[in-house]
């Protein structure tokens, strides 16, 4: 794995109109267990066709928040 700081990234694909949107737009290094890894992760967008109730609203909020603290306690420490 090198650093590639020549390369230019594209913008985000995220608009502000999207419920939750998530642009990495250039691939992340990544050492698992000794193996070099690549991850590409464009876009990562969630929308409705329609207009969410605050019912709706309130459900995929609480949904999100879960999702988003689950993944930031996979970087938390093991303890023994």
């Amino acid at each position: 794995m090198g650093s590639n700081n020549n390369n230019v990234c594209p913008d985000s694909c995220c608009t502000g109109e999207e419920i939750l949107c998530i642009g990495i737009p250039c691939p992340i290094d990544i050492v698992l267990l000794g193996v070099e890894l690549q991850v590409e992760l464009p876009c990562v967008r969630v929308t409705s066709p329609e207009d969410l109730t605050d019912v709706q609203v309130r459900e995929l909020l609480g949904v999100l928040t879960g999702v988003l603290q689950g993944l930031g306690n996979l970087g938390g420490s093991a303890t023994a």
